[in-house]
């Protein structure tokens, strides 16, 4: 019956390779998820400074910063598979140090900082591998829906994945939490082994400072790209880094504990699977980058209502709708950049945008910074009114955007 409702919404999943990604997908999201938030109740119990849950992420965030691009060369040179079984191997990795240090009472905040940047690392391959990754395996005409199945997976494992970290951190404490998680990860792994291996263009006699400079050269001189890009910048650097103020907000705005905290991610969470749900019964979307613009100014709008909630009812409510917005806005821009990219470039642009989404890593350090010096609302607030106006500036490429994206693979331009 699941499977049936899932194929009816996300034809996608008529795919079985489809479905082992989708599976090993939602496994590293509920991990990733609950990892965020064992993480910044960690760093701020043992240090009570905001400062310090921004600094965590924004240390992963640089290593993802300078790793993303060459990720994305290596896309279009190796085999993604196992470059992405590589990576949900690091992850894990990782999580079992911090999950054993946690365990025996021995972690400090130095020890989490120590390990950001191996995170970093590994975002920033595996981002560009996994969107190209998708696209090889459901081709053109269905990877607005397989995205939308991708963000299903990631909300819906949001959902679980806070609820589930708010109450077992209340009860068991970080350790137990995080090697839950470390499991997690392997399995994921272990479901990315399914996957067949596919065909990949001969690498040319090229270095590969010379292949990042061509994908680099493409972003900045394609228009649709590169409006996409400047409103991925700001929305990820601005206003999903606001959700690792979510700990500061739970306990000084709303002064609660981790089951609300969890609680706050999960309405987030359960947004995102709302929205994604009904944005894969619409089907086919022309205007593209109208919705993505619409969808990334509502995202900011609604940020800057949360930063000025002392309520939990309207808290949890404005967080809803963000995740709602927000999950569109994602579909929108992975969409977006997929079917803009030629073939041979697609990997180099989704290196680009890792880039860009470790703005999120950079922008928690930000957060942390604005919420030290003027409090938590101010830095929120800021983010989010930055976000919205950011993302009416590329109003006038909207039209250009949606029907380049919405076009035959033939009509879309070559790589420059």
């Amino acid at each position: 019956m699941a499977q049936e409702f899932l194929e009816r919404l996300f034809p996608v999943f008529r795919i079985p390779a489809y479905r082992w990604m989708w599976g090993s997908s939602f496994l590293s999201s509920s991990g990733f998820i609950s990892f965020t938030l064992v993480q910044g109740w960690l760093i701020l119990d043992i240090s009570g400074s905001p400062l310090m849950v921004g600094l965590a992420p924004a240390l992963s965030g640089i290593a993802s910063l300078a790793v993303s691009p060459w990720g994305g060369v290596l896309a279009d040179r190796l085999d993604r598979r196992r470059v992405l079984i590589f990576c949900q191997l690091l992850s894990a990795s990782i999580l079992l140090c911090l999950g054993l240090l946690a365990i025996t009472g021995l972690i400090q905040v130095w020890h989490i900082l120590l390990l950001a940047p191996f995170q970093g690392i590994n975002m920033g391959l595996q981002w560009p591998v996994r969107g190209s990754l998708m696209y090889d395996l459901v081709g053109r005409r269905a990877v607005m829906n397989a995205m939308a199945g991708q963000f299903l997976a990631f909300h819906g494992a949001s959902v679980i994945g806070s609820f589930a970290a708010g109450f077992l951190l209340e009860a068991f404490g970080p350790g137990p939490v995080f090697l839950g998680v470390s499991g997690l990860m392997f399995l994921a792994a272990a479901l990315l082994t399914r996957l067949p291996h596919t065909p990949r263009t001969p690498a040319r006699a090229v270095s590969l400072w010379q292949d990042f400079q061509e994908g680099l050269g493409f972003a900045l001189h394609d228009r649709p790209v590169r409006a996409v890009l400047g409103v991925i910048l700001v929305t990820e650097t601005l206003g999903f880094s606001s959700r690792a103020m979510l700990p500061v907000v739970a306990r000084d705005l709303l002064h609660a504990g981790p089951s609300v905290l969890g609680l706050l991610s999960t309405l987030w969470a359960v947004g995102g699977v709302t929205a994604t749900l009904g944005l894969s019964s619409i089907g086919h979307i022309r205007a593209r980058g109208w919705v993505f613009i619409v969808a990334a100014s509502g995202f900011g709008v609604l940020l800057l209502l949360f930063s000025f909630s002392r309520s939990l009812p309207l808290s949890l409510a404005l967080l809803f709708l963000a995740g709602s917005f927000g999950a569109i806005y994602d579909t929108m821009d992975n969409t977006l950049l997929q079917t803009l990219s030629p073939d041979a470039m697609r990997g180099r642009v989704m290196g680009l945008y890792g880039v860009l989404t470790s703005g999120f890593s950079l922008g928690a350090l930000l957060m942390g910074a604005l919420a030290s010096a003027f409090g938590v609302t101010t830095a929120i607030a800021a983010g989010g009114g930055a976000v919205s106006a950011n993302a009416l500036r590329a109003i006038p490429a909207a039209r250009l955007i949606g029907e380049r994206s919405a076009a035959e693979p033939e009509a879309a331009p070559p790589a420059t």
